[in-house]
């Protein structure tokens, strides 16, 4: 193994290839040379992979990078086998956030492909100058993931993702850059490749199973995901070592240091940090088990997509709905020979559990703008978690009220409670808790919405 040099590369941010030779010290081509119909302008960087050069196409005269695998290694059947493959991968994957391949060929004994200049900088050039705010980190993660799941869906995995094989162009979007180490894995099983179990890929972020030398899926591009949204938010790698065995070593066995969470950006940070842990298990397994819920977990704490309700409205929106289930219950109390709390309780839980499992909306959450979701679907609780959640949020008041209601006509409570004491006291309970969970809680989750595995936001804001 050797370590390949990047030009755009953090100390210890070299790629372990299983190449067998370090990039050449000179460029195979200068400005002005030309292959098939593209003009060489100048030399962008140089890594162990290829070389790539700023180019213009003059079929179509745009501007495109020309990726070209050094002179010494133009004979090396599998230099040249890996380079195809890299470029095949980034064809078959149709995605925004991968770059695009435009042209591949040989000329002048050289082989080559031309694929989109990404106008911009690498996010390793971008952290150099500090770490990012949550917000603008968990983007550009949530942008890498969606490339890399596309490339999944495709078959492959990139075994290299790392804050220098992320580019940002000049609208801020994410490209996913040097498919040079990709792998095929197998959709139908998750396993993967195990043509290629060299122990390739970057220290810095690679995964334990991949420093192992051992067959990987796409599990292992999200624990290096993992591992650049922790470098992003942080400002440096989960690790650090002298060596890359070093390294892999930590990544195996060592825990990783916890995102120091404080200041008024302290809450985010909390549940990127627990973010971060998910993507960064040790064991495949506990990692998560597709793009898409990934990509749910950051949607869920980017509060530019899914912002979490807080004190005021969840509070307003508590007494319209008490309201509503008073009056609905009103006549009901009236024909019912039932004691008038038991209807009254009865109609509260069937209001509530019916409004959130068919819609995730009440009308009071409706009237505000704000609904209850499954954290894990996004969408409107199944009926036996709104049925949890009401029970949690409404059962010890409604237990209490009934037993005063009872003492009452015993004669053996003597504070005596009416139906405006009742819902001063449902208003209360429910901003008490609320204040706790927004005070408290980064995601602003009370006790009910995490006993029942839901969270209540404001309805969806941004573009899926």
């Amino acid at each position: 193994m050797t370590i390949g040099l990047e030009p755009t590369a953090l100390p210890q941010g070299a790629t372990i290839t299983d190449a067998g030779r370090a990039p050449g010290a000179e460029p195979a081509l200068g400005p002005g040379a030309v292959l098939a119909h593209f003009r060489i302008e100048a030399l962008l960087g140089r890594g162990g992979m290829g070389e790539v050069y700023r180019a213009t196409d003059l079929a179509l005269d745009r501007p495109v990078a020309l990726k070209v695998l050094p002179s010494s290694a133009q004979d090396d059947p599998d230099r040249r086998e890996r380079m195809v493959r890299e470029a095949r991968a980034q064809a078959r994957i149709a995605s925004p956030h991968v770059c695009h391949i435009y042209y591949v060929g040989e000329e002048r004994g050289l082989l080559f492909f031309a694929m989109e200049l990404v106008d911009g900088q690498s996010l390793a050039e971008k952290i150099a100058k500090g770490a990012l705010p949550p917000d603008q980190a968990i983007e550009i993660v949530r942008q890498a993931a969606l490339g890399l799941k596309e490339a999944w869906a495709r078959g492959y995995t990139h075994r290299d993702v790392k804050p220098s094989n992320l580019m940002l162009d000049e609208k801020g979007r994410v490209k996913l850059v040097d498919f040079g180490l990709v792998t095929r894995g197998a959709l139908a099983t998750g396993g993967g490749d195990t043509s290629m179990t060299t122990a390739v890929g970057t220290p810095l972020y690679m995964a334990p199973e991949q420093g192992r030398g051992e067959a990987v899926d796409f599990r292992a591009d999200i624990y290096a995901l993992g591992a650049t949204l922790h470098h992003l938010v942080s400002g440096a790698p989960p690790f650090s070592g002298e060596s890359a065995a070093v390294l892999l070593s930590q990544h195996e066995t060592a825990l990783r240091p916890a995102l120091e969470a404080r200041g008024r950006r302290g809450r985010v940070l909390e549940l990127v940090d627990a973010i971060c842990a998910r993507m960064m298990a040790k064991r495949p397994e506990d990692r998560f088990a597709s793009y898409d819920e990934l990509i749910a977990e950051l949607d869920r704490i980017d509060p530019s997509r899914t912002p979490p309700a807080g004190f005021w409205v969840r509070g307003f929106a508590a007494l319209a709905d008490f309201m509503c289930a008073g009056i609905i219950s009103a006549p009901l109390q009236a024909i019912l020979p039932v004691n008038g709390a038991y209807v009254l309780w009865a109609t509260v839980v069937a209001y509530n559990v019916i409004g959130l499992a068919r819609w995730g909306r009440t009308v009071g959450r409706a009237l505000l703008e704000i609904e209850v979701v499954s954290v894990a679907t996004q969408r409107a609780p199944a009926v036996t978690r709104a049925a949890i959640r009401v029970a949690c949020e409404y059962g010890p008041l409604a237990i209490l009220s009934i037993i005063y209601d009872h003492g009452k006509a015993g004669g053996g409570v003597s504070i005596n409670l009416d139906g405006g004491d009742l819902a001063i006291v449902a208003l209360l309970a429910a901003l008490a808790a609320v204040v706790w969970a927004s005070w408290r809680r980064p995601d602003k989750r009370s006790l009910w919405d995490r006993a029942s595995g839901t969270m209540t936001r404001y309805r969806r804001v941004a573009p899926q």
